[in-house]
């Protein structure tokens, strides 16, 4: 069974409003950042959300995900592999490349960031009816899906 097509006002209306909702999640994400124990920009947060979610990575496929060259992406993780959040090892699929992998520093700062951006969130959600609630809930986690994140509790330990 095939899903209809949106129409034009529909594909803007949800378009426009996921817009808005991201401001105001990154409103709440760099809000969230001063909870970690060192500090990190959002460009590190997502490098390290990157390494949870789908383990370890090479430079290359880190700098594809983050839509930024490699040098860029080899600075990033520079940084954080010198606050030891991360670290550099043979990569087990290919004896040429390193591949980067979280540390538990940096599963920890993920964690005291993900807390204080739970409960920002929390309080907002709060204010929804129930209603609002599971209408969001449905269409964020299709939202999702389709965006290719992955859930917190999907993470590999």
């Amino acid at each position: 069974m095939s899903t209809p097509s949106p129409t034009p006002g529909e594909h803007a209306r949800a378009t426009d409003a996921l817009l808005t909702a991201s401001r105001a999640l990154i409103g709440i994400s760099l809000r969230s950042l001063t909870a970690s124990p060192v500090d990190i920009t959002l460009a590190q947060h997502r490098l390290l959300v990157l390494l949870a979610a789908r383990g370890g990575q090479t430079i290359s496929a880190l700098s594809g995900e983050l839509g930024v060259d490699q040098s860029n992406a080899s600075r990033l993780v520079d940084r954080l592999q010198r606050i030891g959040l991360i670290e550099r090892r043979p990569c087990a699929w290919d004896r040429r490349a390193v591949e980067v992998a979280l540390l538990p520093a940096g599963r920890e700062v993920l964690d005291a960031v993900t807390v204080a951006r739970r409960q920002e969130i929390a309080a907002l959600v709060a204010d929804l009816t129930p209603t609002e609630r599971r209408a969001i809930a449905r269409g964020v986690v299709a939202f999702n899906r389709v965006a290719g994140e992955v859930d917190d509790a999907d993470w590999p330990s």
